[in-house]
């Protein structure tokens, strides 16, 4: 199981003060490669997102992964909703606007996923989404010394 540092953790909790975000939360992909699942989640109101696991292709977070590029959700962006209602994640933590960045710690193919989010309505900025890119890229390096057993955990 992967092990997160003090250093992944003050990049996710540096990162929702720095975007006044209401959550930040980190999910890697598991062994199979068929699922990703929540390891971290900074501002979450409960620890049930450690047990939310999802597709690539599935949702905010993993829509992401599979098109390798940021994906926002927002009530002021139409075709949103589908997203947000597919991220067990945002409905258990009641965010209606939350940005996701796939990263890779391995240089190819994402097999990680930032996201942050709020509990509001609201549109991140280009600002807030260029300062969660950066993160989202440091997780990977922060992520790539660690060897695979470590990275990728034994799916029960």
């Amino acid at each position: 199981m992967l092990q997160i540092t003090d250093e992944m953790r003050n990049e996710l909790n540096q990162l929702r003060d720095h975007v006044y975000g209401d959550l930040t939360a980190l999910a890697f992909m598991s062994k199979s490669g068929g699922k990703l699942h929540w390891y971290y989640a900074s501002g979450s109101r409960n620890n049930r997102y450690r047990l939310i696991s999802f597709k690539v292709g599935h949702g905010i977070a993993g829509m992401a992964v599979r098109l390798g590029r940021t994906v926002t959700v927002s009530a002021l962006i139409s075709g949103s909703i589908r997203l947000r209602q597919e991220c067990a994640l945002m409905l258990a933590e009641q965010l209606h606007s939350a940005v996701a960045i796939p990263f890779s710690s391995t240089g190819d193919l994402p097999n990680g996923v930032l996201l942050v989010g709020n509990r509001e309505v609201r549109t991140f900025t280009e600002s807030d989404v260029a300062k969660a890119t950066q993160v989202a890229h440091r997780l990977g390096q922060l992520c790539a010394p660690l060897s695979l057993h470590r990275l990728i955990f034994e799916e029960n």
